[in-house]
C-alpha cells in the first residue's frame, strides 16, 4: 500500500515533506526554474525518489501560471 495517499495534503517528497500545495506556492513565489524550486522547497534532495514527479507538478503549476498570464488554455493530449 502506497502510504502517501493516506496524507492530507498528499506529499510528494516524503524526505522534506514538501506537497503539491507547496509546489504551487513555489511557483507562485517566483520559483520560476526547477533549480529555484528544489532552493524553496528542498524536495528532492533526500533519497531523490520523487524527483520525477516533483519535477512533472513544476511543469504543470508553471503552465497554468503562463495559461493564466496569457489568458490561453493549456490543453492535455
Amino acid at each position: 500500500m502506497d502510504l502517501s495517499c493516506l496524507m492530507r495534503p498528499r506529499k510528494i517528497c516524503l524526505c522534506k515533506c514538501v506537497s503539491r500545495a507547496d509546489v504551487t506556492e513555489a511557483v507562485a513565489g517566483g520559483a520560476d526554474t526547477f533549480r529555484k524550486l528544489i532552493e524553496k522547497t528542498h524536495a528532492t534532495t533526500g533519497c531523490g525518489t520523487c524527483y520525477q514527479e516533483m519535477y512533472a507538478a513544476f511543469r504543470e503549476e508553471k503552465e497554468k501560471a503562463a495559461c493564466q498570464l496569457t489568458g490561453q488554455i493549456g490543453l492535455k493530449f
